[in-house]
């Protein structure tokens, strides 16, 4: 689906979630790539995994790091989960 806007969110401020969702952006992107620092990468998955748990959210989307990462895996066994 296309939407008309998106909002990138970085993962590791997870008192954005909200109001990125309430904004009217098109779709929501939590970002766990380049908006957040190698050392916050774990906190910023927990955070985005425990969000996205506690309840439906449409139009919400992750960008996780590309592979051959350290983190790829990790984000990638975060989304399936």
């Amino acid at each position: 689906m296309t939407h008309r806007s998106y909002l990138f969110v970085p993962g590791d401020r997870p008192e954005r979630f909200p109001k990125a969702l309430a904004s009217g952006a098109g779709a929501v992107i939590l970002d766990l790539e380049d908006a957040v620092a190698p050392d916050a990468k774990d906190a910023a998955r927990r955070d985005v995994a425990a969000w996205l748990a506690s309840g439906p959210v449409a139009d919400v989307h992750v960008r996780i790091n590309a592979s051959g990462t350290p983190w790829f895996d990790d984000d990638l066994q975060m989304c399936a989960d």
